[in-house]
């Protein structure tokens, strides 16, 4: 009986998927694939070049890691695009909830790691390899032997899911838990970005009326011009698919035609675009 309501509930929502929906569908395939793409070949390249310097700092540790990072969110987006072009999963469910919890696994560690090389640029912090070494090695093994398990024990496993579709854990928003955990994971990156970028800005300022009107022959103003790169990469990345949580928590009852679900998809599918980050540092931008 259970698993007929499923199949009719499955189908009644095939049935109503608006033509808008699926459109929005066709834009998800084209955000991965530049995500794939773009991402790939920046991690390539960045990996050659800082092969070839050789550096040892601070630095480079935490950029090599999210190399390492990116890679690994890399490796999941073929089955998503696997999905969204066939438009069936056929890698059974723990292997949906991986892939669909490797984007928010993602996303958090990269913002931590932004924000440390943003503190680090910004209070001019030096700190030996052993040390940037030992943090980052800390923040990974919480990552991997405390957050990951943690969470996969309990995303995606309190509803019954059809085992040929994926991605549809939104239906557990309405879960009283859910929604303060969400409400907190935005509360806490929108603090964060705003007293960052306010920081960032005023001591811009402040070495651009110091330095001027020759501020970029300063080592000091272009480092910290570019510290705000990655204040960049979040709030153009980052902050719209949590701003955009708020109203889709508040009005998921009312989304009576699936489409606020689409648009949270492709907010989610911005949030990997910050891959690309590795393509600036090629660039200089972020050098």
């Amino acid at each position: 009986m259970p698993n007929t309501s499923l199949t009719q509930q499955t189908f009644s929502l095939n049935e109503t998927l608006p033509e808008a929906s699926k459109r929005l569908h066709s834009i998800l395939i084209v955000l991965y694939s530049i995500d794939l793409a773009g991402g790939t070949l920046g991690v390539i390249v960045m990996s050659h070049h800082l092969f070839q310097r050789r550096s040892q700092s601070g630095m480079t540790i935490i950029v090599i890691n999210l190399l390492v990072l990116h890679t690994l969110l890399l490796l999941s987006i073929p089955f998503r695009l696997s999905y969204y072009v066939l438009r069936e999963w056929k890698f059974g469910m723990f292997a949906c909830r991986l892939v669909s919890a490797m984007i928010y696994l993602h996303m958090y560690t990269t913002f931590t790691f932004y924000i440390a090389i943003i503190i680090i640029r910004l209070f001019q912090l030096e700190f030996k390899k052993c040390y940037t070494t030992t943090w980052v090695t800390s923040v990974w093994l919480v990552g991997a032997l405390v957050i990951s398990p943690v969470f996969l024990s309990y995303y995606g496993t309190s509803k019954t899911y059809n085992s040929s579709e994926c991605f549809q854990f939104h239906q557990e928003i309405q879960e009283t838990s859910m929604v303060i955990v969400n409400y907190c994971f935005v509360g806490i990156l929108v603090a964060v970005c705003t007293v960052l970028t306010t920081v960032q800005l005023s001591v811009i300022y402040r070495l651009a009326v110091k330095y001027w009107p020759d501020i970029y022959s300063h080592v000091e103003f272009r480092a910290q011009v570019k510290s705000f790169f990655f204040i960049l990469v979040t709030l153009v990345c980052f902050m719209p698919h949590h701003v955009f949580r708020i109203y889709y928590i508040q009005n998921y009852n009312l989304d009576k035609d699936h489409e606020l679900v689409s648009y949270n998809e492709i907010f989610l599918a911005l949030t990997t675009m910050c891959c690309l980050d590795m393509l600036c540092f090629i660039a200089g931008i972020a050098h």
